[in-house]
């Protein structure tokens, strides 16, 4: 590898879009002509950069599957989503991974991520851990393969989510540059990350030593390079894109790796043809050889961390306030100066108050059908992937002699609902009253139901009072006759079927 490199970085996700009764996703007009919003990027982003067309400098045209190329994770309930509904998108982006695993020793593009996408510095130890193992069960089920990175939500982050991570064994995880606190130099003196000279070099890997005595490695992308290609039209144009890329892999001191992290419809869907941008790079980048192209996993098998750093706690690559825009006291948004973002701490407030109720449920009901039913959480994202003699050794691992199968998925798919409904979709937006937002109040129902706090007829339980009170505060911007309580009122009318019972999991 040239000590010279290149590595650019997608993470492709998008929310959960399904009926959480049904599985189906349901008609969005907001994505039309397409019927959803899965199916629209689908065909704008995740397809085209399977198969990128590519203008060739002499003449003619090629095909480029940029996932072989690249580094990237794709979210697990989109990988879920495309292997129902676009099995050969699916294919395709494994198997752009598992070609650059074999040109890379076996580092291939492809790794993890949280399993349900949420803020990790707000979720619950048990919580942390329950996302990160099922995050590497579905990417060793897809690719093949043990993940060595985990993708961060949000990139939010603390000392805690790092020992999550680190305690299943991954490796590294990639951070934005204003997430370094201090950086200890070579002598041994802390200097702030953000001072020169010392300070913050995002060419190379650093440490964070844990508490737990355990490590792991972070690299800091170039953030100037990133808020180049997501905002200000470096996909405009592929030249454009390679000079940039390279000037940063030959800056500074050698060895250097110039890499960069954006969301990966930025590639086609953010920016319409921007896959081709990309391949076009790609491509240009290995005839000149100035750099050379990688993975992290790559880079860091030849070039390892040898500084240490600390890292701000709390923060993310999209909120200035650390990780408010998901907890409350934030005012991120585009809706203006007249609008209240207070309906992030009611939402928040109110769906802490239930994951707690329902995991005390849990642990009651859960305890007389599993030896263990927090190790069995753990563990059941194993019962939905795998095959027919694992999910016998499941079984034959966790239920109680005499235990109900179908009771003991009923308790465990209402946990897994109990976590989408923090899903960071739903605090990301201006308003309480889209789709984001509506979708994890349907996981809050879904929970609800599987818990038995919802009567035959679709309204609820007088238990749960107190959190229809809670939902009232989260009002929308846009109506004021919209509530959270009215909204979650509503979709177990509706999108819970008629008379419907609390069905097991898979």
């Amino acid at each position: 590898m040239n000590d010279r490199a290149i590595c650019v970085h997608g993470h492709f996700y998008q929310p959960p879009r399904e009926n959480p009764w049904t599985g189906l996703v349901d008609r969005e007009p907001s994505a039309a002509p397409w019927g959803n919003w899965n199916e629209r990027i689908t065909d704008e982003c995740y397809a085209p950069n399977t198969a990128a067309l590519v203008h060739e400098p002499g003449g003619g045209t090629s095909q480029r599957n940029n996932f072989a190329s690249i580094s990237f994770n794709v979210g697990p309930t989109l990988m879920a989503w495309l292997d129902a509904h676009r099995p050969a998108v699916h294919e395709a982006i494994v198997a752009g991974d598992a070609v650059g695993s074999e040109a890379r020793a076996g580092h291939g593009g492809a790794f993890a991520q949280v399993h349900d996408h949420l803020i990790m510095p707000l979720a619950t130890p048990r919580d942390q851990r329950t996302q990160v193992r099922w995050g590497l069960a579905d990417f060793r089920h897809r690719f093949g393969r043990p993940a060595a990175g985990m993708w961060l939500p949000e990139t939010a982050v603390d000392v805690a989510t790092l020992e999550a991570l680190a305690a299943d064994g991954v490796r590294f995880t990639v951070l934005a540059p204003h997430q370094a606190k201090r950086i200890r130099s070579e002598s041994g003196e802390w200097i702030d990350a953000d001072s020169r000279p010392g300070g913050l070099d995002t060419g190379r890997a650093y440490r964070q030593r844990l508490p737990s005595g355990r490590e792991i490695t972070l690299l800091f992308y170039d953030g100037e390079l990133a808020l180049g290609i997501a905002f200000d039209g470096l996909l405009h144009d592929g030249a454009d894109l390679t000079g940039r890329l390279e000037n940063a892999a030959l800056a500074g001191r050698s060895p250097r790796l110039a890499h960069v992290a954006t969301d990966g419809e930025s590639y086609g869907h953010h920016h319409p043809h921007g896959e081709m941008a990309l391949a076009w790079a790609l491509g240009a980048i290995g005839r000149h050889g100035r750099a050379s192209l990688t993975t992290y996993g790559a880079w860091l098998a030849e070039h390892p961390a040898t500084r240490q750093v600390e890292v701000a706690a709390r923060t993310s690559w999209s909120c200035a306030h650390g990780v408010r825009r998901w907890a409350g006291g934030c005012d991120c948004g585009t809706g203006g100066p007249t609008w209240d973002y207070g309906w992030r701490a009611a939402l928040r407030k109110a769906l802490d108050a239930l994951h707690d109720d329902l995991a005390a449920r849990f642990e009651q009901a859960g305890g007389a059908l599993l030896r263990d039913p927090w190790a069995a959480r753990d563990d059941y994202a194993e019962l939905w992937l795998g095959e027919e003699a694992v999910k016998h050794e499941w079984w034959d691992r966790h239920l109680l002699p005499g235990a109900e199968r179908s009771e003991a998925l009923r308790w465990l798919d209402m946990q897994r609902s109990a976590m989408r409904m923090f899903t960071s979709c739903g605090w990301f937006f201006d308003d309480p009253a889209g789709l984001e937002t509506r979708q994890v109040l349907r996981y809050a129902g879904r929970a609800l139901d599987l818990a038995g706090w919802v009567e035959a007829d679709g309204t609820l339980v007088p238990a749960a009072e107190s959190l229809l009170e809670d939902l009232a505060d989260v009002r929308s911007n846009r109506s004021e006759e919209w509530n959270a309580a009215m909204a979650l009122r509503a979709i177990l009318r509706r999108d819970r079927p008629r008379g419907a019972v609390s069905r097991p999991g898979r």
